[in-house]
């Protein structure tokens, strides 16, 4: 839950798609226009469904078993390589994240060990302690509660935000739809309501349990 004058967001992601790193790219800009303190976690979400989408977004990729399997290797094991970056910082998580979304997504690489070295490095990650960190039973712990975390917030599907504004509510915001910047200063908006904004709050109102 928020406290005053925090806006805290968890952004679900699939740690390979093109729209959960746009989805990342519109949360980091939307912090930056923030007087608040905003605090993010990027939250990595594998099934069936973040998978299925990736390979169709991806209309250059054959949708056999084979490369969803090899989709959802690669995805699993760049959502571990998050989660040992992010024991060196949520900052420089995100850093590292993004960074090899962009070289995959932008640049066209494919996954690989010595890409995420590459982009660990870019991040200014302690080599040493981010590989040992990888191959431990506490990123998979990590990962794991992730999936709870989804679970509990009813996130089924990726990118989804679940938004607590800060405003001493004692609900959040769930959007599954497109996450826009102009949605989510709409929602932190504390000013008199019009009744349209007053009817898109409700639309995306999540109370936690």
């Amino acid at each position: 839950m928020a406290l005053n004058n925090i806006i805290e967001i968890f952004l679900f992601i699939n740690p390979l798609g093109a729209n959960s790193f746009d989805a990342e790219e519109t949360i980091e800009a939307f912090s930056k226009e923030r007087d608040e303190r905003v605090k993010i976690s990027f939250v990595p979400l594998l099934n069936f469904n973040s998978v299925k989408k990736q390979l169709l977004n991806e209309k250059a990729v054959q949708t056999s078993i084979e490369n969803r399997n090899k989709m959802y290797t690669d995805s699993f094991n760049a959502s571990l390589a998050f989660a040992a970056a992010s024991m060196q910082g949520k900052k420089k998580a995100r850093k590292f994240l993004m960074t090899l979304q962009k070289n995959i997504i932008e640049n066209n690489n494919t996954f690989s060990k010595s890409l995420v070295l590459k982009s660990a490095q870019a991040a200014k990650l302690d080599i040493e302690m981010f590989e040992e960190d990888f191959n431990s039973d506490l990123v998979k712990t990590a990962f794991t509660k992730d999936q709870k975390l989804a679970q509990e917030m009813s996130v089924q599907d990726t990118p989804a935000c679940v938004l607590f504004t800060g405003n001493g509510e004692e609900y959040g915001y769930r959007i599954d739809s497109i996450i826009s910047k102009q949605l989510l200063h709409g929602l932190c908006s504390n000013n008199s309501l019009t009744s349209e904004m007053s009817e898109i709050k409700n639309k995306y109102k999540f109370q936690t349990v």
